[in-house]
């Protein structure tokens, strides 16, 4: 199965972030969603592309990027990101394998008449949580990795020159702490 998401609906869904969040924290935020994405598909994560608004993208970019196996494009020669998704639906040859996940009624509308499966945001997050779910078991199982080699002093100072103002980005903060629904040792209501 293949995957269509719609990356700021989503985002929305899982930590609403709010309109007050800067450049540098939609950067950040997009990269906590693909992290978890790119955790959860582990090997699958080649059949997931993740579709953003160019208005928070980074600086120069030509419209499209990995992050690891993720597929991300951004709409820069779009409106919006609807747009593209909707362009992205129509090309696929293969629509019966596409789940396309977003709350927009216009795209879940797009996906029907393109043969594709829409999926809400909270359903594709049960289903997140239950792939985590099944990751996490078999990653208990498998045998540690030998533990890397201390990291140099330049790269340090880069991470946190890069990330160490996130302590006081209060938007930012509301994305370490996972929704309620993720604390998955505790019993379902």
């Amino acid at each position: 199965m293949n995957y269509l998401i719609d990356g700021y609906n989503l985002l929305h869904a899982l930590w609403a972030i709010g309109r007050k969040v800067g450049p540098r924290g939609l950067r950040k935020a997009r990269l906590a969603l693909l992290g978890l994405l790119q955790q959860t598909f582990a090997d699958e994560a080649a059949n997931v592309t993740v579709v953003f608004d160019a208005a928070g993208a980074p600086p120069g970019l030509a419209g499209e990027e990995f992050h690891e196996k993720i597929h991300v494009r951004y709409a820069v020669h779009e409106e919006e990101a609807d747009d593209l998704i909707e362009a992205l639906i129509r090309r696929e040859s293969a629509p019966q394998n596409l789940t396309v996940v977003s709350d927009d009624h216009r795209i879940q509308q797009a996906a029907r008449r393109g043969q594709c499966l829409p999926m809400g945001c909270g359903d594709f997050v049960d289903r997140l949580a239950d792939r985590h779910a099944r990751n996490g078991t078999a990653a208990d199982a498998a045998p540690t990795p030998p533990k890397p080699e201390k990291i140099s002093e330049e790269e340090v100072e880069s991470w946190l020159k890069e990330f160490g103002d996130l302590e006081d980005d209060p938007h930012f903060k509301a994305l370490l702490e996972p929704p309620e629904w993720w604390d998955l040792d505790k019993d379902a209501p």
